[in-house]
């Protein structure tokens, strides 16, 4: 049945359908042409289930059985007739099932954040990057890696610079390491002050990687805080 629904679909496209006579708009140079014939889109996605299919598969069985346990008891402990207690005794007898399956995942994101191949997935499959992503960052400990994995890919262009500079420098303040970007400020002796900055002659050159505009230590004007109200989250672009 959805295979024919499938077809259907595909033979209504296939219908031709009148172009509108417009001039052609005039661009300085001319974008890449995307391919329309069956061969090389044959091959293409050939090529990509070839490179990512059993990724895309191992994902897939590791989401499910997260979801699985915890749709089964979710509903259960949603419930107002319950006895006084079985809310409790049922947490108590699967969440460490659910916290197991959740850090199996983790781990299992965290391994595959090798910066070389994990540039290529975002470059490529970016969904299936930020899932792996988004389980990795559960793991606090494992902000360095997440940190080195995103690096090419900010640097390529396919993750947000000013977000990742940031990431970077609060890991390096945490660190207690000079930071990178000059992004994050610390508070000292009374009066913000940018944190330490890595080889600050190459600062605009890093910057410019990244898309964002120079920055200048010299001219930072410094205001009133408190040991609290500054560090590694205080951050500038």
């Amino acid at each position: 049945m959805l295979f024919t629904a499938l077809i259907a679909l595909v033979l209504v496209q296939d219908t031709p359908t009148p172009e509108p006579e417009t001039p052609p708009a005039e661009t300085g140079s001319e974008a890449p042409a995307v391919p329309t014939d069956a061969p090389t889109l044959i091959a293409d996605i050939e090529g990509r289930a070839a490179a990512y299919g059993e990724l895309a598969a191992e994902l897939a069985a590791r989401k499910a059985r997260e979801r699985y346990l915890t749709g089964l008891v979710l509903p259960v402990i949603s419930r107002t007739d319950l006895d006084d207690g079985a809310r409790g005794e049922i947490l108590q007898a699967f969440g460490p099932q659910i916290a197991a399956v959740e850090d199996a995942n983790t781990q299992w994101a965290v391994d595959q954040l090798t910066p070389e191949d994990f540039a290529v997935l975002y470059a490529e499959e970016p969904r299936m990057a930020q899932d792996i992503l988004r389980w990795a960052e559960r793991a606090e400990s494992a902000r360095p890696q997440i940190v080195a994995a995103l690096e090419p890919v900010a640097l390529n262009g396919d993750y947000d610079g000013l977000a990742f500079a940031q990431m970077a420098d609060a890991l390096a303040v945490s660190q207690e390491a000079p930071q990178s970007y000059g992004t994050a400020l610390v508070c000292l002796s009374g009066e913000t002050a940018l944190a330490p900055v890595r080889a600050p002659e190459a600062l605009a050159e890093r910057r410019e990687a990244l898309g964002l505009p120079p920055l200048d230590p010299d001219a930072f004007v410094s205001e009133a805080c408190g040991d609290e109200d500054a560090g590694p989250d205080d951050e500038q672009p």
